[in-house]
């Protein structure tokens, strides 16, 4: 029974509803371990394909493979304790004889008939297997949370683990990995541009185009432009572009030395510098390098281009013709960039800080404040977004929003909103219902405000913007692409184009093929596949895809 002094913590006396059990990391788990796939909506649950991936390469599915760490004392004890000799039964002795990285040289002698042997902890690679398997993949591995030589040092030092490798031996894994991951990639955009050309019926694909640098500003040494096909929604092609190199920075005050002509020579097949220019130009060089070579690489041509705004990229791409003067490449509007332009010009209508017609200024309270600024953005996104098939539909959705917001209980103006029993517009569901009368606006504007706005909707509305914003296209795909590839390479951390290139091709692997395409890139550098390997990118896919699932099945916001 309730005492006075829990009721009088409570202001209804009353004990509050047991909460419903909603599941836990226990039961969560247990559908964590498959997907039905015909069930999937998401950009990634239709390109990422789980029973594709070819398993039988899988080794030792026992439970005896893979990696451990142990403690070197605890386990030279026990061997010591409990094995012996085979030839006499005499006590043995373990060491370590040779570190090379996490690799170890360990020797089994006999105390008594001297009887000597000697074993790995890894397997070994190469055509002379000379490189422990162990310290490829520990290069790998950091390469794949975007860590390098520095931190591979520190990670063995807070461990107690041996040193690394050195820096030749770990520049050596870097080089095999870039061509193993350009490999991989090249493998899957070749892929992905055949399935774009089979989803299209045509040779002729739209394509959605975006760079990105390395560090923020206009002073990146290094930058990445990629495509992407606008059907399948995977990375057809990319370009890492660099207007730097290492070797020819150290040999710049040495142009005059007897050697330098020769360095020269053997230096420009594994010159790092590709570009010559501005930051700024990386996109719109790569970008024309990618349409160029569309045919000769992709047996594609790319005649139509959804752009971010930048007018300078599209308009370098036609004057370069990369299909001859009667195929020209026309521009689609992304509709994420034409939304924000809607929010641009409120803002600077704003910043103006003019009087209105009514003596106030348009900002302030119960006028255009940043909210409703938002909110008219969003709003202006879901009326093309929604009527991406129609033009006119489109454009009476547009000015739906301006006079839905400009609707007063004395002049409602809805005649635009659409009407049934889905209409996100509640004064048309209070017609419908025979309410009408009861009905309150409450995020109405004044008339003063209204008027100022009036010609920023204009602009937007014209029938020949939104005639290029028809299909509702987007760059949201570059935009996944581009936060990939610097969390497998941070911009807090400096790296060159080597490191860059490498981090491009494992986001275009992970980005068309889910995280399963990390296995081809292990299969190429020779690296044993166990069940752990095998299991985490499998979880992981999962839980890519019913993730997306979940944002893609969230209800849009209306006005």
């Amino acid at each position: 029974m309730m005492n006075s002094t829990e009721s009088a913590k409570r202001p209804s006396g009353k004990r509050p509803k047991k909460r419903k059990f909603t599941g836990n990391m226990h039961t969560r788990c247990k559908a964590v371990h498959s997907v039905d796939e015909s069930l999937n909506n998401s950009a990634s649950g239709k390109k990422i394909h789980l029973q594709d991936f070819d398993s039988s390469f899988i080794e030792h599915d026992d439970g005896f493979d893979g990696y451990r760490v142990f403690d070197k004392t605890i386990i030279f004890t026990n061997i010591q304790n409990f094995a012996s000799c085979k030839k006499c039964g005499g006590d043995i002795k373990l060491s370590e004889k040779g570190v090379r990285g996490l690799s170890s040289v360990f020797s089994i002698e006999c105390k008594n008939c001297k009887d000597l042997c000697s074993f790995r902890n890894s397997k070994m690679l190469g055509k002379r297997k000379n490189i422990p398997e162990i310290n490829r993949r520990f290069v790998y591995a950091m390469r794949t949370i975007g860590q390098g030589h520095a931190e591979m040092t520190t990670f063995c030092g807070v461990m107690d683990f041996p040193p690394p490798v050195a820096e030749k031996s770990y520049n050596n894994i870097i080089n095999k990995l870039q061509l193993c991951s350009k490999e991989v990639a090249e493998a899957s955009m070749q892929s992905a541009a055949l399935e774009e050309v089979t989803l299209t019926n045509s040779s002729d694909i739209i394509i959605s185009g975006d760079g990105t640098w390395k560090t923020r500003g206009y002073s990146s040494r290094v930058g990445v432009c990629a495509v992407i096909g606008d059907k399948t929604g995977k990375c057809i092609d990319a370009e890492v572009m660099s207007s730097f190199c290492k070797g020819c920075d150290s040999w710049k005050r040495r142009k005059r030395s007897p050697t330098y002509k020769k360095w020269k020579i053997l230096h420009v097949k594994e010159c790092l510098k590709n570009h010559n220019g501005s930051a700024g130009m990386m996109e719109t060089v790569g970008m024309v390098r990618i349409f160029q070579r569309s045919l000769s690489h992709r047996s594609v041509r790319y005649t139509s281009y959804i752009r971010d705004g930048d007018s300078k990229t599209f308009s370098s791409i036609t004057a370069s013709n990369p299909y001859g003067e009667d195929i020209t490449v026309s521009k689609i509007e992304c509709v994420g960039h034409v939304q924000k332009r809607m929010g641009t010009r409120l803002r600077k209508l704003k910043q103006m800080g003019s009087k209105l017609s009514d003596g106030k200024s348009i900002g302030g309270k119960g006028r255009l404040t940043d909210r409703m600024i938002d909110l008219i953005t969003t709003y202006y996104g879901n009326a093309i977004r929604q009527n991406k098939t129609c033009m006119s539909d489109m454009r009476k959705a547009v000015w739906a929003v301006y006079f839905h917001i400009r609707s007063s209980d004395e002049e409602p103006l809805h005649s635009f909103c659409p009407v049934g029993p889905n209409s996100w517009c509640k004064y048309q569901n209070q017609v419908l219902e025979g309410s009408v009368e009861t009905f309150r606006h409450s995020n109405k504007l004044p008339v003063a405000v209204m008027d100022a706005i009036k010609p920023v909707f204009n602009d937007p509305s014209q029938p020949k913007l939104l005639q290029k914003c028809l299909g509702g296209n987007t760059q949201n795909n570059n935009e996944s692409i581009n936060s990939l590839i610097w969390k497998l390479c941070p911009k807090t951390l400096g790296c060159g184009r080597k490191i860059v290139d490498i981090s491009t091709n494992e986001a275009i692997v992970i980005f068309n093929d889910g995280n399963q395409g990390r296995l081809k890139i292990m299969q190429s550098l020779g690296l044993t596949i166990g069940q752990f390997a095998h299991k985490f990118v499998t979880l992981v896919d999962i839980k890519r895809i019913q993730t997306a699932e979940v944002h893609f099945n969230l209800p849009t916001k209306e006005v």
